[in-house]
């Protein structure tokens, strides 16, 4: 009596371990269908199944993807995060706008307050111009009138010349760098105006 409670036992535990294995579905390369315990390493690269124990799939692995796939795939991530990024960049930038400004005559007076540091900038480079310019023709006179006397002109008068004449070139570099931070400055407010009449419903001419 006893060695058959106990066969019956053994029986009962041995089902119930060969039930609670996990049983997989997989495709050969020849498109058969398979069942295991375990996925071949030589077939689990093309996807398979993890079934329950009515058949029905409890978990499905994708076949592993090529390198081409992958490198397709991460770009498409990569494209997809941009966009997410350039969209919360968008909604952080349209709260400061809408935080810094009251009303369209706000930005305007800040565009024309910046614009008014760009010609403070700008007269200041153009007086050294003027000062450098006259300077300039001053060395070019003197350097005339050497050769009018029948002198050579020295060497210290022509590094002076050049020295004044490449400072004369970096002065006029420079109101060009200030004319183009001003039309950047028209440029970024007219862009600012716009995005905040369409947030607050504003159409101002």
């Amino acid at each position: 009596m006893m060695n058959r409670i106990a066969c019956l036992f053994l029986a009962t535990l041995v089902t119930s371990v060969a039930m609670a294995q996990t049983v997989y579905r997989w495709v050969d390369e020849n498109g058969e269908v398979h069942y295991g315990h375990a996925v071949p390493a030589e077939h689990a690269h093309r996807g398979y199944d993890r079934l329950r124990r009515d058949g029905t799939v409890r978990e499905r692995v994708p076949p592993a993807l090529t390198p081409e796939e992958r490198a397709e795939r991460a770009e498409r991530m990569a494209q997809e995060a941009e966009i997410e990024a350039e969209q919360r960049s968008r909604e952080t930038r349209d709260r400061m706008l809408l935080s810094s400004y009251r009303r369209d005559e706000d930005i305007m007076e800040t565009m024309e307050a910046r614009i008014a540091g760009v010609n403070a900038r700008r007269s200041e480079v153009q007086a050294d111009l003027d000062q450098a310019t006259q300077r300039f023709e001053n060395l070019i006179s003197q350097a005339a009138e050497e050769s009018r006397e029948g002198r050579s002109v020295s060497e210290q008068m022509r590094q002076n010349i050049q020295s004044v004449r490449d400072r004369m070139a970096q002065l006029r570099e420079q109101l060009d760098e200030l004319d183009d931070e001003e039309e950047g400055l028209r440029n970024h407010y007219a862009a600012e105006l716009e995005r905040f009449r369409e947030l607050t419903g504003s159409r101002r001419q």
